[in-house]
Formats: C-alpha cells, sequence, structure tokens
C-alpha cells in the first residue's frame, strides 16, 4: 500500500510485525514538534523511526507479540538540547501489540496549548492496526 497514513514506504504484510509513524496534522503538529524519535523494541531487538526519516516503515524479522515503545522530543529550551519522553495520551502506554501478519502505529500529536513542561506532543498507538489474512 503506497501512502498509508503520511508514508511513502510500502508495507508488505506477513513475516513479521511492521511499524510506522503518523503525525497528526491537528495543532501544526509537524512544524511544532521537532527532534522526535520512535524506537520499538522486543528481547535484542530494536529500530528507530525519527524526525530525519519520518516515513520509513519498519518490519521486525519474523516477531511478533508486545513491544516497548520510547517516544522523545528534543527539548530546544535548554542548552545544550535534552531529550523528554513525550507522554501517552490514555489509555495508550509505552507498549504496543502487533502479529506477525499485521502493521501497527505510533500517532504523535502536538499539545492544543504549546509547550508543557518541556514537552509539546502526546502520543497514542493502534494496535494491529492492518492486517493480512
Amino acid at each position: 500500500m503506497k501512502g498509508l497514513a503520511n508514508t511513502s514506504e510500502q508495507i508488505n504484510l506477513g513475516g513479521g510485525a511492521q511499524f510506522w509513524v503518523y503525525l497528526s496534522p491537528q495543532n501544526e503538529t509537524k512544524d511544532r514538534v521537532k527532534g522526535w524519535s520512535v524506537t520499538f523494541s522486543q528481547g535484542n531487538w530494536s529500530d528507530t523511526i525519527d524526525a530525519n526519516n519520518p516515513t520509513k516503515v519498519i518490519k521486525t524479522p519474523n516477531l511478533s507479540g508486545i513491544f516497548d515503545i520510547e517516544i522523545t522530543e528534543t527539548d530546544y529550551s535548554t542548552n545544550p538540547p535534552r531529550k523528554v519522553a513525550i507522554p501517552a495520551k490514555p489509555p495508550s502506554t509505552n507498549k504496543i501489540g502487533c502479529n506477525s501478519n499485521c502493521a501497527a502505529m505510533v500517532g504523535i500529536v502536538a499539545n492544543e496549548d504549546r509547550i508543557v513542561g518541556g514537552v509539546n506532543a502526546t502520543f497514542w498507538t493502534t494496535w494491529d492496526a492492518l492486517c493480512k489474512r
């Protein structure tokens, strides 16, 4: 599927869980949330999608199940800039589930009221957003 959410990469379901990041158009997210990164991990495997390559799609090596996720944003109000954790928008948490025949997504949206405690966004997860029978 080309053009999935805001990704230009191909998603071919099957053979491992897949992940992508969606930047919400709400609150001018792409213009306000800079230096973000989302790291997916399970056991000794991990991979990252970040602001330098926001349309990257990650495919795991035949992994499935529950993955840990760490979402950060660079706080440029400090010198030197520091990485701060982006909090989850309930009921999402820092975990995401994905079967080996599916793709799941993390969405990032800028806060409506601008920066709060050095963080300018929240995130949510969509488990098994697309699946192949």
